[in-house]
């Protein structure tokens, strides 16, 4: 009885994963596409050009050039998912739960509690 309780509220806290799961694969490949079509556009205005990676940041020039602009496009694809995590943390309510105050009321049920059923 104790084990199904102990599952059963695994379940239940484990439900709404799947929703931010998906919200954040779309994410990233929404941040991915704009990502690459960002660094195109800097790389074809010469705003960033491959001798700044050759020459200041002595990467060697057997790289080729579709290398430096993955290199930029996963750059910038995790400073969008951290501004993402950011954005979570300030307008989810999950987010902005305070850790670590006393409480007498527990977020989780206690499975091993026999006196509610």
């Amino acid at each position: 009885m104790r084990l199904e309780k102990k599952h059963d509220e695994e379940l239940a806290r484990r439900k709404g994963l799947t929703g931010k799961t998906v919200i954040q694969v779309v994410w990233l490949l929404v941040t991915g596409v704009l990502a690459y079509f960002f660094v195109n556009y800097l790389f074809s205005e010469g705003i960033i050009t491959p001798g700044i990676f050759y020459n200041q940041l002595f990467i060697p020039r057997s790289v080729p050039e579709i290398g430096l602009k993955l290199i930029v496009v996963f750059g910038f694809v995790i400073v969008m998912q951290i501004v993402f995590s950011i954005g979570y943390i300030v307008a989810s309510p999950e987010g902005r739960r305070r850790t670590g105050d006393a409480s007498m009321h527990s977020r989780n049920k206690d499975p091993f509690d026999d006196r509610f059923g």
